[in-house]
């Protein structure tokens, strides 16, 4: 069993949330302005813009595998971390001196792919280093920074932007982030000795074998993707959205993505919380219904006051399913699987994230403009509710990690 959590042990961890805040926030929001200017088309844009791409399909469960598989005096999560965060900023440098569509897509290709190979195994880590009763609180907290750091990023960059476009510095500063605040986390957090070390000897055919026999996980999943279907055209074209459709400015755009960051910051921290008292579960269907409302309300908002109150909407729902989201499907699995699942959980959303983009950029937005994509994502999350409602049962609320006899 893990140490007890304890506020030096949630910033050490959360330490972490920062420098990927300052990742989720450039990809997700600076990028597409960055390669609109640099003459990328829509789809380009939303591909790259992603915080997935569809290697990782294939990489991110080799990952989680190998990390569930690594047994040393750094633990099994932290050899990843240390490694992939140093090479992901030192392409971010790469980045910040390519002007062109094909050297900004190199760089971004690379280090998305060093900073993915890091960030499963961190995500893995959380569940090593608390008990069941204690994930919630943890991930709210660590899902407020990330988003907090969002915010302060984007304010930074809006004001930049405001007074000459977005400054090229801003690749530097994501890079220094990331290797400060994941070092801080690496060399503080202390990983539980491993109990059950069996899987070192379980070969590639059995180990597989065994990872399907967790049904719960696997419809769980299921819904994940379908989520993502929906969620994921939306990032890449929000402030787009703002400035094409709703008629604002790209400092108003960046700041009302802030905005939505905030109130989600907030709102991760007062669900986590309820997510430890009546269950993960029941948290994340009232997030999705949320999101799901706010979809709808972006089909028809036109101006800004209308926006805000949607935003608001957003991020109080999306807080509550980020909050909820991993503890879930940690619950579903034992704990010495944890990595790999936290591999396919981000399988599913390399899948998702370009087929999303391509079905947003080819179907929705020569239709709909913009405003497509939530026609996209009010579609996908009322399919995700009916199979997370229908189909996926975890664990009692203090019981243990679930097994494979009871996905069954």
């Amino acid at each position: 069993m893990p140490e007890p959590l304890t506020r030096t042990k949630t910033a050490l961890y959360s330490a972490g949330s920062i420098g990927a805040g300052a990742f989720f926030a450039f990809n997700n929001f600076v990028l597409p302005q960055l390669l609109k200017a640099a003459g990328a088309g829509d789809l380009l844009i939303g591909l790259l813009s992603s915080t997935r791409s569809i290697e990782g399909a294939i990489i991110q469960p080799t990952v989680g595998a190998l990390s569930d598989r690594t047994h040393g005096r750094f633990g099994r999560r932290r050899p990843f971390i240390a490694l992939g965060i140093p090479l992901s900023a030192a392409f971010f440098l790469f980045a910040a001196t390519q002007h062109d569509v094909l050297g900004l897509t190199v760089g971004i290709f690379l280090f998305s792919i060093f900073f993915n190979a890091a960030a499963d195994p961190y995500v893995a880590l959380l569940a090593d280093i608390t008990t069941l009763s204690e994930r919630g609180i943890l991930q709210g907290v660590s899902t407020a920074i990330q988003l907090a750091s969002q915010v302060a990023f984007l304010l930074l960059i809006s004001t930049a932007a405001g007074t000459g476009g977005i400054p090229a510095w801003s690749y530097l500063l994501v890079a220094g982030l990331m290797v400060i605040t994941f070092g801080i986390t690496v060399g503080g957090v202390r990983e539980p000795a491993v109990v059950d070390v069996t899987e070192t000897r379980v070969g590639r055919r059995r180990y597989l074998a065994e990872l399907t026999e967790h049904r719960q996980a696997l419809r769980y999943l299921g819904a994940i993707f379908v989520f993502m279907v929906g969620f994921s055209a939306v990032l890449p074209y929000l402030t787009l959205f703002i400035t094409v459709d709703i008629g604002e400015t790209e400092p108003v755009a960046l700041a009302l993505a802030a905005g939505t960051l905030l109130v989600t910051a907030v709102a991760a921290v007062a669900f986590g919380t309820l997510a430890d008292r009546i269950g993960t579960k029941p948290v994340l269907v009232v997030g999705w219904i949320l999101l799901a409302i706010a979809a709808f309300g972006g089909i028809i908002i036109q101006r800004l006051p209308e926006t805000i109150a949607v935003v608001v909407l957003a991020g109080i729902g999306n807080g509550a399913a980020t909050a909820a989201g991993w503890p879930l499907l940690a619950a579903l699995v034992p704990p010495e699987k944890t990595g790999v699942f936290a591999g396919l959980k981000a399988a599913a959303e390399s899948v998702a994230i370009p087929a999303s983009v391509v079905v947003a950029a080819e179907l929705f937005l020569p239709r709909f403009s913009y405003r497509g994509v939530f026609v996209l994502l009010a579609g996908a999350i009322l399919i995700a509710l009916f199979i997370l409602v229908r189909f996926v049962r975890p664990p009692g609320r203090d019981g243990p990690p679930a097994t494979a006899t009871a996905m069954s």
